[in-house]
């Protein structure tokens, strides 16, 4: 239940702190009545085996890996979904540069929290370039291409 709530809507820090609670006091302790000293830091426990800890996935890099699936389907591929939140949300702009806004649906706005660093780490092929949109896309940094020529044409006159 947990796997398919992080992979559907962004959680909180608040509730992820608290799933994680409860993950701990699971694994160090058999029952609720005593507290049992632990052994390891719940951040040791939780990297990597090749580097001591026991792979216990952190659930905030999960939400955001899971979010950012949907993120690359709805990028990569076509299917009733897609085309329905490509329709409500999306319409003629590019991904990148649609935002959350007020009543917009909660999958959506998780999905808008994921869509910043799939876009930081992520990287892209122009292919064919029918695709792209040369003044629309941001190629560096945070502005499109359209927006730096407006600032050079301002600064010009």
């Amino acid at each position: 239940m947990v796997l398919y709530m992080l992979s559907f809507f962004h959680l909180p820090k608040g509730v992820l702190q608290r799933l994680d609670y409860f993950r701990s006091r699971f694994f160090w302790q058999c029952d609720n009545e005593s507290n049992k000293y632990r052994l390891a830091r719940w951040s040791v426990l939780c990297r990597p085996k090749s580097q001591g800890g026991l792979g216990i996935q952190d659930l905030e890099i999960k939400n955001i890996a899971l979010l950012s699936k949907w993120v690359y389907k709805l990028l990569s591929e076509n299917g009733v979904w897609q085309e329905i939140i490509r329709n409500k949300y999306v319409g003629s702009n590019a991904i990148s540069q649609v935002h959350w806004k007020p009543g917009d649906s909660h999958f959506w706005s998780g999905l808008m929290k994921a869509k910043e660093l799939f876009f930081q780490f992520g990287t892209f092929s122009v292919r064919d370039g029918s695709q792209v949109r040369f003044w629309e896309d941001t190629w560096l940094g945070n502005t499109t291409n359209g927006a730096i020529s407006e600032l050079v044409h301002d600064c010009q006159t």
